[in-house]
């Protein structure tokens, strides 16, 4: 759409933490608490994709460009409601499941 082809390199810190959540659900141990150290994992790719579409969006706006800015902040959103989703699901009773016992 800018006239430019895509392309990647791979992030050292995002596949830093999938390397993490990956360790997690390697390690023995209580399936609750694995549970909620797989929630945690998750919440921390959530929010460094959070800050990256946030940093995105803030530069399309500040290059006009209107349509690339809107995208990314539906992105964005999604993000932010899948982190939502994780954080109900946590305190809804798997962070208690993980600590009864303890």
């Amino acid at each position: 759409n800018l006239g430019e082809t895509p392309r990647g390199k791979e992030c050292k810190g995002m596949k830093g933490l999938i390397e993490e959540g990956e360790e997690i659900m390697k390690q023995p141990g209580d399936p609750d608490v694995k549970d909620a150290a797989m929630i945690s994992a998750a919440q921390r790719v959530e929010h460094y994709e959070i800050a990256a579409y946030g940093s995105l969006r803030t530069f399309a706006e500040e290059l006009g460009l209107k349509d690339h800015a809107e995208l990314l902040q539906r992105t964005l959103d999604e993000e932010g409601n899948t982190d939502k989703r994780l954080t109900k699901l946590a305190e809804s009773r798997v962070n208690r499941d993980a600590t009864i016992g303890r």
